[in-house]
């Protein structure tokens, strides 16, 4: 009878560990995590077809395949027009966990965002040692959607972060978050209570990530990579935008300003016939990432390491 005790203590024991999330099968080493946010050019607006005339049909054979080496979460949203009486977000397109870093990774089946650069620049040299979280929202401004923790993008934005590390972490890595890649600005062109108030609120948004997401970036301020908006016409105070994230950037050695104007990046030549000035055109998306893993490769661990 004493053994049978025994065994019915045990019992509730064993099966109260059956529904928890299994233990890592093993150590698969220290990896590096990059943030992707922002509106719509972060998101990706960029039809994936035109790659095909801008960058080549080789070139676009090797977007559509993916990158197997490069990993990405990503959860896509968008905001209705800011000038409706009652404002609703919703997710567009996002991935179930990490995925190859391939086209149709951006506000839907038929475009792409900064990930492709950002996989096609680094995928040989660190191959399987980077995954990309990417969150961004459509449409949103810094001032209403980003810059409070109570705003309505910014606490998805943080659990959405903290998720998909925690995912990597039972998936038997350890992650830490490398750099914060910041595409935004142009919601906020059009008045001057927003791009009058940009780095102020650009300051407070970037603290208040750095704080809350300070333990996943091994006790280190993160390296905040941000990037010019484009001044082709779409966006009234372009300049005062770009103007304001210069200023930021000056203020710590961790903040940086990737200068997309002056590396010729454009929104006027696509879609043919019909230019959206809004969005990047496919060859300035990818260079976009090209210039986000240049500015974010110096935060990476050294190859020897991995």
């Amino acid at each position: 009878m004493k053994r049978k005790f025994m065994l019915m203590l045990l019992t509730p024991l064993i099966l109260s560990n059956c529904g928890g999330d299994p233990a890592p099968a093993e150590d698969l080493g220290p990896v590096d995590v990059i943030l992707i946010s922002g509106q719509s050019n972060a998101v990706g607006c960029t039809y994936s077809s035109y790659i095909q005339s801008s960058m080549g049909e080789d070139k676009y054979i090797e977007f559509y395949q993916g990158y197997n080496d490069i990993k990405m979460s990503y959860d896509n949203w968008t905001k209705d027009d800011f000038d409706k009486p009652v404002q609703t977000y919703y997710s567009q397109n996002k991935s179930n966990g990490f995925v190859p870093v391939k086209l149709g990774q951006g506000n839907g089946a038929a475009t792409f965002g900064p990930e492709i650069g950002i996989a096609e620049a680094l995928h040989e040299k660190y191959a399987n040692k980077l995954f990309i979280i990417k969150f961004a929202c459509g449409g949103s401004c810094l001032k209403d959607d980003w810059t409070e923790r109570n705003s309505p993008m910014y606490p998805k934005f943080i659990a959405y972060v903290r998720q998909e590390m925690n995912r990597l972490s039972l998936m038997g890595y350890r992650p830490t978050i490398k750099a914060f890649c910041w595409m935004q600005g142009e919601g906020d062109t059009y008045s001057s209570g927003y791009y009058g108030t940009y780095k102020d609120n650009l300051r407070k948004f970037v603290t208040n990530v750095r704080s809350d997401l300070r333990t996943l970036s091994g006790e280190r301020e993160i390296p905040f990579i941000d990037a010019k908006i484009s001044g082709d016409g779409a966006w009234t105070y372009w300049a005062e935008v770009n103007i304001a994230k210069r200023e930021f950037s000056e203020e710590s050695d961790n903040n940086f300003l990737v200068d997309t104007i002056y590396a010729g990046m454009h929104t006027n030549t696509e879609p043919y016939g019909n230019v959206d000035l809004c969005h990047y055109d496919s060859a300035s998306e990818v260079k976009l990432g090209h210039l986000f893993a240049e500015a974010f490769e110096q935060f990476l661990m050294p190859i020897e390491d991995k």
